[in-house]
């Protein structure tokens, strides 16, 4: 196998880093108050780089339950082997699209009287937080209890690599054990996880790219100094396999 095959591919069909956004599907409102639950986060998680990631079993039990003056964090972290529970109690107000925030009296865990600022919007049914960690601008996507997203666009979701076609040859997954691949999207953007084979038993360095993208008229685009560059996914099975294509190669991959 030649990996150039795959790394000029990729190169090609998604070309530069951008900016952009999708279209809001959600339609209607959905109140800010109630439990929220983490879909997806833009993070520098373990300082590997900024990218679009779904959380571990632990944390997937963190939410963000919101009344009307206070917010509770229930906050499940992985502590070794353990599932570490340490919640966060806060008073807030909002004021702009931020919340603001500070350790309530009966919070358990951390310092009374300690405050936090935080931008949030609702897209849809999801909503949204975008604040500072350090150098990095993080982004978490939350989802509601009880609220319905299956009007959130197919691409959105966790996708494992299963084979690449390129030259009329078949490469599965897995062959060498090396070779794997994902993407995880949230309704913003998305991130492109891979690593390719070098030869028959060997593969080179696994590689991670991040993209924002726009939908229009059933087309995905990456967007660039104000150009669009078509992103050649498409759907099958019941929008369980998704193909990211070019020329004569192409990338399959199976919803998770």
């Amino acid at each position: 196998m030649k990996k150039l095959i795959f790394s000029a591919f990729i190169a090609t069909a998604l070309c530069l880093s951008s900016c952009g956004k999708d279209d809001d599907n959600g339609g209607g409102s959905t109140s800010i108050k109630g439990d929220w639950y983490y879909h997806t986060v833009y993070s520098n998680d373990n300082n590997k780089g900024l990218r679009w990631i779904t959380l571990d079993n632990c944390s997937q039990q963190s939410y963000w339950s919101i009344s009307d003056k206070k917010i509770k964090y229930e906050r499940y972290h992985l502590e070794g082997s353990d599932c570490k529970y340490t919640p966060t109690y806060y008073n807030y107000t909002i004021n702009n699209g931020v919340i603001n925030a500070i350790v309530a009296e009966d919070s358990p865990n951390h310092r009374i009287g300690s405050t936090f600022s935080i931008k949030y919007e609702m897209k849809g049914k999801e909503l949204i937080f975008r604040f500072k960690s350090g150098a990095y601008d993080i982004i978490s996507v939350l989802h509601k209890k009880g609220e319905g997203y299956s009007y959130l666009d197919p691409l959105v979701g966790r996708w494992k690599l299963t084979k690449i076609e390129a030259e009329g040859t078949t490469y599965p997954a897995g062959t060498p054990a090396c070779f794997t691949g994902s993407i995880v999207a949230s309704s913003i953007g998305f991130s492109l996880y891979y690593t390719l084979p070098e030869n028959n038993t060997q593969c080179q360095a696994g590689e991670v790219k991040s993209y924002d993208y726009v939908k229009e008229g059933g087309k995905y685009y990456n967007v660039s100094n104000g150009q669009k560059v078509p992103i050649p996914f498409s759907f099958s099975n019941n929008n369980q396999t998704l193909t990211l294509s070019l020329g004569g190669t192409t990338m399959f991959f199976q919803k998770q």
